[in-house]
């Protein structure tokens, strides 16, 4: 009898708890549906400069109904995400709304180079995504120019059209990222890309550049580059050689 009493009061207990979180739920949804959006606010998730708090504003303003002075309820955070995310300079962002405030957070695509052909340029992060160059972020980044085999228009934005440039544009990018992690981006600021395809590495100081090859064998020819700094230059006086080329296994070739 005793342990039938028992479940009789934890059955009450049980079902007043429910009612009570329904009537607490029931308030806040009722408050949530009478609550009007006062302002937004947008938080940037990395500290590049490619957008700006006006530019994310002219991009809702121009793509999304009006919120301000809205039902909180009643705003389509989707859309305000799908206008944001269309922007190529916007990686990702994510909407959600609080008491009377619309959050906004942005994290921008991050550039791995900057690339420049004979008529425009663009970047390309490192996912090998291309982007129009737009405002100034105040950092620099590596700048790979000349025949590169890439013929997307001007404005472009996705990876490489061709299977050609997409397989080019991640051996780049392999590239580029075995240098930064090495320190090599440090001493090499600029790759030029010749018409027969060799990529030729421009120093930020010292006149020798350096005739890497195609984006293979990258570590075996940084080796070399690396004895070339060390036991060969060291020897001659500065500006002795103007190339030095290490795109054939085994040798490190300089030149006057």
């Amino acid at each position: 009898m005793k342990k039938v009493v028992k479940y009789l009061i934890l059955a009450l207990l049980l079902a007043l708890f429910a009612a009570v979180t329904y009537i607490v739920s029931a308030e806040a949804r009722s408050r949530r549906h009478l609550t009007t959006c006062k302002r937004m606010e947008i938080i940037f998730r990395d500290t590049l400069n490619f957008v700006s708090e006006d530019d994310i504003r002219k991009y809702l303003k121009d793509g999304c109904p009006v919120f301000i002075g809205q039902r909180i309820d009643s705003i389509q955070l989707y859309q305000i995400e799908k206008v944001l995310d269309s922007r190529s300079a916007i990686l990702s962002s994510q909407a959600w709304t609080s008491d009377s405030v619309l959050f906004v957070s942005i994290t921008q695509r991050e550039p791995a180079a900057r690339m420049e052909t004979a008529d425009h340029a663009f970047y390309v992060d490192d996912r090998g995504y291309i982007f129009p160059i737009q405002g100034d972020c105040g950092k620099e980044f590596m700048v790979v120019k000349g025949h590169l085999p890439l013929y997307e228009p001007v404005g472009y934005k996705g990876i490489p059209s061709t299977e050609k440039g997409r397989a080019w544009m991640d051996g780049m990018l392999a590239m580029l990222e075995w240098m930064k992690k090495k320190g090599w981006d440090e001493r090499f600021g600029t790759i030029k890309v010749e018409a027969n395809g060799d990529l030729v590495l421009i120093p930020d100081e010292g006149k020798e550049t350096i005739i890497f090859g195609k984006a293979e064998d990258v570590a075996a020819k940084f080796g070399k580059i690396n004895d070339y700094y060390k036991r060969i230059r060291p020897v001659k006086d500065e500006g002795y050689y103007s190339t030095v080329n290490v795109k054939y296994k085994g040798q490190i070739i300089c030149r006057k």
